[in-house]
């Protein structure tokens, strides 16, 4: 017999909405939570270490119609919940006001084609509006920018931010108090490595050990890592892509994103409130390749080269990556970014500036201890990296890579892996209920 139906590998959003849906939809009777740090939630899905925006699909403009019905329904899952398990007046999510801005003629008529497709169905109350209507809802926005420089915007009559740190802190609670279901949670128990078994798998946290017959690893750029430690790779390799964030006073009402440059899988710099802090706006995140699995853990390169594959598919895609003008050339800028004395006004110049040009150089502030790492996914079969999220599914197992905007899919996802769970053990899934509380599952799944 098994110590557990089911363990979960990492404590972040990703994980820990998982507990709460196996405690809550399956019928499994003892699951276990390894985090290996102190905390729920203390890397990527920290308040500070992400843009705290819940993607619906609407503003966001290199998302095709297909894309976008995915998007805003596993969005309105989290909005679901919130309102049902947290309260309507919770300080978890919050609406806010939110907009993609289009600056200069070229981006306006891809907001314009946008709407005149079938996004205009799929988001009723998502409306283009003009530079008039935009000074209205965001002064600061208009105020200071040349007269004749052409501007619109796509309004979303709703918008979400939420602090995904403290939810993911609510989904870890409330998996405990579920009835029926032994769920444990262990801080501090840092995966050192795991052993397929016949039945199962034997998962080693420090000096003790734990049997599953079946697990989930949601460990973000480590979900790789210990992938490949059992063969189950499928030719991946990650890109750690770090992103910094520059602090301002409070210049917008909401959020304003912009028009973001097809094929690349990083969202361009947008302005945003601070839900932890409603007197400050922040402005990001850069683009920084950085040699570690873990933001501002350095001891973490070592594994991070160990998950890269120094092979030729590798070496090939990555040559395919940077032959992209697009892609270098941003690269090359957020290098900048990030020096000393001229980072902050280019900077200034090139994107907080384009959103609101009454900044000043003395309003910015680089945010030192903010931001994480996306894991950007190379397929060494394409030759190229993925734009999204990995999910390899094996005998009893599966890994989640889930770069930004996996939050905004954490049930979602988590409701593709109970329907795996249920399917590969046997074990009961409580459709009806899952589908009162949090939306109807795909007729297809």
């Amino acid at each position: 017999m098994h110590d557990y139906d089911l363990v979960i590998v990492g404590g972040g959003i990703t994980g820990s909405s998982l507990a709460y849906l196996a405690s809550r939809y399956l019928d499994v009777k003892r699951i276990l939570l390894l985090e290996k740090y102190g905390s729920i939630a203390s890397l990527n899905s920290n308040a500070l270490n992400n843009s705290q925006t819940l993607h619906f699909g609407d503003i966001e403009t290199n998302y095709n119609v297909e894309h976008a019905r995915k998007t805003k329904r596993a969005a309105e899952r989290i909005v679901r919940y919130a309102h049902s398990e947290l309260g309507s007046r919770n300080r978890i999510v919050q609406q806010c006001q939110k907009m993609v801005l289009a600056v200069g003629e070229e981006e306006i008529e891809v907001l314009s084609e946008r709407l005149s497709r079938d996004m205009h169905r799929l988001f009723p109350g998502l409306r283009e509006i003009g530079k008039k209507e935009i000074s209205k809802l965001e002064p600061n926005v208009v105020k200071g920018r040349h007269p004749d420089e052409m501007i619109s915007a796509l309004l979303a009559d709703t918008g979400y931010m939420v602090n995904y740190g403290a939810l993911s802190d609510s989904f870890a609670e409330k998996a405990r108090k579920q009835r029926n279901v032994k769920v444990d949670i262990l801080l501090n128990s840092k995966v050192e490595s795991v052993r397929r078994n016949d039945d199962g798998y034997t998962i080693y946290a420090g000096d003790k050990a734990y049997s599953a017959s079946f697990a989930v690893f949601a460990a973000g750029t480590y979900s790789l890592y210990f992938a490949k430690m059992l063969g189950y790779d499928r030719n991946l390799s990650i890109i750690s892509v770090g992103g910094n964030f520059y602090e301002t006073p409070r210049l917008l009402k909401g959020k304003v994103y912009r028009v973001q440059i097809e094929g690349i899988p990083f969202a361009a710099v947008h302005g945003d409130p601070e839900i932890t802090n409603p007197k400050i706006n922040r402005f990001g995140p850069t683009v920084s390749v950085v040699p570690e699995l873990e933001r501002r853990h350095p001891e973490t390169w070592l594994d991070y080269v160990r998950t890269f594959d120094f092979d030729e598919p590798t070496i090939v895609s990555l040559k395919n990556i940077l032959l992209s003008k697009t892609i270098r050339e941003i690269l090359a800028k957020n290098i900048v970014y990030d020096l000393p004395l001229i980072g902050k006004r280019q900077f200034l110049k090139n994107e907080a500036g384009r959103i609101v040009p009454g900044l000043r150089n003395a309003d910015l502030k680089l945010a030192k201890e903010y931001g994480g790492v996306r894991p950007q996914i190379i397929d060494e079969d394409k030759r190229f990296w993925i734009l999204g999220g990995a999910k390899l599914k094996f005998a009893n197992i599966i890994f989640n890579i889930t770069p930004s905007p996996g939050a905004s899919s954490c049930l979602e996802s988590g409701l593709e892996d109970l329907l795996y769970i249920s399917k590969s053990t046997g074990a009961h899934f409580y459709r009806e209920k899952f589908e009162k509380e949090l939306g109807p599952v795909d007729a297809s799944a």
